[in-house]
């Protein structure tokens, strides 16, 4: 029995994380956390390998998760990917993201970007 990777998912729009999850479940174990929860600790307590953000409108609570992600050394090797309708790109780098999509995000670019982030050695591709 292989035990399945683990994905959490950061997005309070509830069809947008159904629909990440239904992306992910098949390969993933998926948990699911908006703003308000305590996404740190939640992070700490589980094997992550690797966030999906809704990093939110400009100056959101998403950005300083992003930070503060990055900025404890247990985490800071944990793949963030960014999933939002804002074009910061640059912002997102900058803070360590891992990889950036915009909204709206097909199911299989989501599941393609986990994948190359959670088998490196097993997926071929530049940065997205």
């Amino acid at each position: 029995m292989s035990i399945l990777p683990t994905v959490l998912i950061v997005e309070n729009d509830q069809a947008t994380y159904r629909m990440y999850r239904r992306a992910l479940q098949p390969e993933y174990h998926v948990l699911v956390a908006s703003y308000d929860d305590d996404v740190l600790a939640l992070v700490k307590a589980n094997p992550i390998d690797a966030v999906v953000l809704e990093p939110g409108p400009i100056g959101g609570r998403g950005w300083a998760l992003l930070a503060d992600l990055k900025c404890l050394p247990d985490l800071q090797s944990i793949p963030i990917v960014l999933c939002t309708a804002q074009d910061e790109r640059r912002r997102g780098q900058e803070l360590g993201s891992a990889a950036y999509l915009i909204k709206p995000v097909l199911p299989v670019a989501l599941l393609e970007t986990v994948r190359r982030l959670t088998h490196p050695t097993s997926h071929s591709g530049g940065p997205v």
